[in-house]
Formats: structure tokens, sequence, C-alpha cells
């Protein structure tokens, strides 16, 4: 049995094993354009994943950090996939918690989670940004708090 299983970023190794998994949240991307999202390891530090002790892909995250005037420096996250069978909560908590540590090296203080995967190959490439009003999940690491919200609006501290 299974139960252990490393979170780090996408290798080159991976990108084959990684495919599967994103053609499951987004079937409209081909082999070839994941090849070029991933063909450097720059490209390949915008994904993190799940390796189980064989290897197998059981989680993938796309995440990039965005800066918008109303909204500050955030990352987004278009992709949050897990696909285990054995501790789905274990991968996807410890997914969270790499995106988060990533998050504070890069100087965000809030994670966007995307609604829903973007609408074309080329809108993922490009690293674009959900447009306004699209809805999310807005999971603020100052006070690991999430509420789900319009982009660029916040709760006013009193």
């Amino acid at each position: 049995m299974l139960t252990k299983w490393e979170i780090g970023f996408l290798g080159a190794g991976d990108v084959a094993r990684a495919f599967p998994m994103l053609q499951i949240v987004a079937p409209e991307l081909d082999f070839d354009t994941w090849k070029r999202l991933t063909a450097t390891e720059v490209l390949r530090r915008k994904w993190a994943v799940a390796r189980d002790e064989r290897g197998y892909i059981r989680g993938l995250v796309r995440m990039h950090t965005v800066e918008r005037a109303n909204a500050g420096r955030f990352l987004d996250v278009p992709i949050f996939a897990t696909i285990t069978l054995l501790d789905q909560d274990g991968v996807s908590r410890d997914l969270l918690n790499f995106a988060k540590a990533f998050a504070w090296e890069e100087g965000c203080d809030a994670i966007r989670f995307r609604n829903s995967v973007p609408a074309t190959p080329e809108q993922l490439e490009s690293d674009s940004v959900a447009p306004e009003g699209s809805g999310g999940v807005l999971y603020d690491l100052r006070t690991d708090r999430q509420w789900p919200e319009p982009y660029g609006t916040r709760p006013v501290k009193t």
C-alpha cells in the first residue's frame, strides 16, 4: 500500500506522467501544448506536483504570481487537482501548504483559487488572470481565512 508522497515542483521526468491528470481537468489541452508549457525549468516551476513512492502523479497545481492595483500581489491558481484513493485530503493539504510557502516566498499575501480552468490552452499558456467577476476563492495568508468574492475586493479591516 502506497501512503507516502513527495510535494515539489514539476520535474522534467514528471512531464509525461502529469499529462493524464491534466487531461482530466483540461481535456482540450494537447500533449504538444503541455510540452511547450513545461519545456524549461522556469516554466515547470509554475507547476507543483504530488508524487507517490512509485513516481505516479497524485496531485497537480498550476500557480503564478499576479499583481493588480486593486488587489495587490497574489498567487493565482487556475488548476488544483488531486486524484488518489488513499489520502486525498492529505495530498490536498500538502499541496496547499506547498502553494502557501511558495506564495510567501513570492511576496504574496493571498492565493486566488479559480472556480474553473482557463477556457483555452492559450489562456493557460499566457499566465492570464481570470476576468473580473469570474468568481473563485481568495485565501488570505495573513489570517488563514478564505472567502468567495469577485476579483479585487477584500473585507475592510475595522
